[in-house]
Parts: C-alpha cells; sequence; structure tokens
C-alpha cells in the first residue's frame, strides 16, 4: 500500500485552529472515478463502465472491494440477470446498485445509479443512492449537488439531510452542517409533520427525520455528527443540549427485518454513535472505547468520534495521532475514515499555505 507522508504531532496549534475551529471551506479533495475492478465479465455486459482498477485514496490507502461470500455472488448474479431482463426497470437498477454495495464495489454502483436518473430524474432514492456511494469515493462536490436535489424531492427524507450534513461537515463547512442537522431534527418538533408521520402518510423515505423524536437509532446518529459539528463551528453550548437525552442504559437493539422498510439505507442498532455519546456525555472514558475487537468493522467511526473527543478537550497530540492512525487503515468505505482523511488533507492544505 503506498502512503504519503503526513504531518507530525508537533503542530498543534495550528491543528486546533484549523479543525476544532474550522473557520475556512476546504477545497474538494481529488476526484476518483468510479470503483473497484469487477470480476471478469460480471459487469461489461451490464454497460458498467465508471470503474477503477487499483485506484486510492487521496493518501494512498488502495479503493479494493471485500471479498464476496457465495451469498454475495448470487445475489450479484440474481440481480443482474432480473436488470437483463428489465434493463429500464428502477426497481432493478436499484436492487443490482445494493447488491454490490454490499462488498464495496462503489463505482458500479455509481454507474447503476445514473443510469437510473437518466431513466427516472425525480427519483430521489437514485439521488441519495449516488450520493451516498460517491462520499466514499472521495467526491463530495458531486454527492453534494445529489443531495441538494435529493432533499428538494424528499424533504422530509432522515438519510437525505443525514448525508447532505456530512458532506457539509467532511469539506470544513461546519456550520452548514450544523445547519442541515438542525432543519432535520425540528421536523421531529412540528405537529404537522409529527401528524403526517402518526398516520403513515409522510412522503418520500420511510426513514423520515420525524424518527428522530421515536427512533433512539436514528436520533444518536444524528446527534453524533450535530454535536462535532456544533463544537468545531465553536457553538459548544448549543453543543451540549443536543446531548442533553443521552442517558447510560438505553437499549441499542439491532433493527428487525421489515424496520425502516422501503428505506434505501438502514441502520444496524447504532450502538456505536450511542456509546460516543456517552463519551462526549462524560459517562465513558475514551480510550476504553477504543476496542477494536468489539467493534470491527466500525472501529474507523468509533475512533473518529472519540479523535473529535480529544480536539475538544485541547488534546491535539492524542486527536492527531488517532486520526492518522484511521485514516491510513484499510476500511477506507468507513465514514470515520473518510472523515478522518478530509481531516489530514485540510491539515496538510494549511501547513502548505498557512494563509490559506
Amino acid at each position: 500500500m503506498r502512503e504519503r507522508e503526513t504531518v507530525s504531532c508537533t503542530t498543534g496549534l495550528l491543528f486546533v485552529v484549523a479543525l476544532l475551529v474550522g473557520c475556512a471551506r476546504a477545497d474538494s479533495t481529488d476526484e476518483l472515478e468510479g470503483g473497484p475492478e469487477a470480476p471478469p465479465g460480471a459487469s461489461a455486459a451490464l454497460g458498467l463502465t465508471d470503474l477503477q482498477d487499483g485506484q486510492s485514496s487521496p493518501l494512498g490507502v488502495r479503493f479494493e472491494p471485500r471479498e464476496a461470500t457465495p451469498q454475495q455472488l448470487e445475489r450479484i448474479h440474481s440481480a443482474d440477470e432480473a436488470l437483463r431482463r428489465e434493463p429500464a426497470e428502477v426497481e432493478r437498477i436499484i436492487e443490482a446498485a445494493l447488491a454490490r454495495e454490499e462488498v464495496w464495489r462503489y463505482g458500479e454502483a455509481v454507474d447503476l445509479y445514473s443510469r437510473g436518473i437518466r431513466i427516472a430524474p425525480r427519483d430521489y432514492r437514485l439521488l441519495l443512492g449516488r450520493a451516498h456511494r460517491l462520499i466514499r469515493l472521495r467526491r463530495p462536490d458531486e454527492a453534494l449537488t445529489d443531495l441538494a436535489r435529493a432533499v428538494q424531492l424528499d424533504p422530509y427524507g432522515f438519510n437525505s439531510a443525514y448525508l447532505r450534513g456530512l458532506v457539509y461537515y467532511l469539506t470544513g463547512r461546519f456550520d452548514q452542517a450544523a445547519q442541515e442537522y438542525a432543519r432535520c431534527a425540528a421536523l421531529a418538533e412540528d405537529p404537522v409533520a409529527l401528524e403526517l408521520a402518526m398516520r403513515g402518510e409522510a412522503p418520500g423515505d420511510p426513514r423520515h427525520c420525524m424518527l428522530i423524536a421515536s427512533d433512539i437509532r436514528t436520533r444518536a446518529a444524528i446527534t453524533a455528527w450535530r454535536w462535532r459539528a456544533l463544537m468545531r463551528a465553536g457553538r459548544d453550548a448549543e453543543a451540549a443540549r443536543v446531548l442533553e437525552w443521552v442517558q447510560p442504559g438505553i437499549v441499542m437493539d439491532e433493527p428487525s427485518a421489515d424496520e425502516y422498510e422501503g428505506s434505501l439505507i438502514r441502520p444496524g442498532s447504532n450502538r456505536h454513535y450511542y456509546e460516543t455519546l456517552l463519551l462526549y456525555r462524560g459517562f465513558m472514558d475514551g480510550e476504553d472505547l477504543l476496542d477494536r475487537e468489539k467493534w470491527g468493522g466500525q472501529w474507523p467511526t468509533v475512533g473518529y468520534g472519540v479523535a473529535v473527543w480529544h480536539l475538544t478537550r485541547s488534546d491535539t497530540a492524542r486527536a492527531i495521532a488517532l486520526i492518522r492512525e484511521i485514516a491510513h487503515s484499510p476500511e477506507w468505505a468507513r465514514l470515520g475514515h473518510v472523515a478522518a482523511e478530509a481531516d489530514l488533507l485540510r491539515l496538510e492544505r494549511r501547513e502548505s499555505d498557512p494563509g490559506s
């Protein structure tokens, strides 16, 4: 794996100013076309041409797909067969994209969503799905364009708001990230929107913003990123208020098979977000949270949450060390990895041009 030289832990004051306050907008990272190479013949017949062959992230981490299980390969094959029979059917396109996403073949998924958008340009799901994968491929500007349109078409949708706020965060626009999360959270307190949700009549994504009021998984996810955005925008008092509901002992179960049915992006238990919130509230210790065996693939996102906590406590050296470790790990598709990489790139630009 090729790695670029990263910054030293001696740049504490600059790092705090550039990352914690976040006063300047980050430029777009390198545009990376497509995704990992598919097995021979698996995608060519579907016209998937926007692919990557061994491309790397801006810090040199290769965009390698996950090794597919026989069941995952069968799902891809079945979805492809169904799409060949109905090449213009949006549902078949989405199924083929989702099957590939399981094994991180995101370039192919982007190609499929793009095909669907040409067929059904007003289907918010296609824009949301493409944006979700463009974020992982380090193409934030394109993702933001899709998400702005998705929010127009699906103003109640949680997933569109969550990802839009995330792109603002990743590009250093922390106030705008906090504003988007606040917009979504306000719908959970809007009586008209809540009434629609209670009657099952809310249009758009079944995982809508109104679920923040009642669904602990949804609330935990948005609270984690909202707190980080507010803290890095220097809005500490607001950040403290969004944590008021967080208490020990909340049960974070895995969702049932039919929960969030019809939503393109479905959460797991989100326990990793909840325990990070316990840290922010003062109920846990940061180092105790960094258990790789416990978190598995979610470790980069948990680790990133801990790194931001260290930043807020002015422990810059520990924050830098943890962010560097995450950004050079092989789990390139995890949100914590994407965020850590964005922070390091922003810092490198600051160091090379302190007046920017």
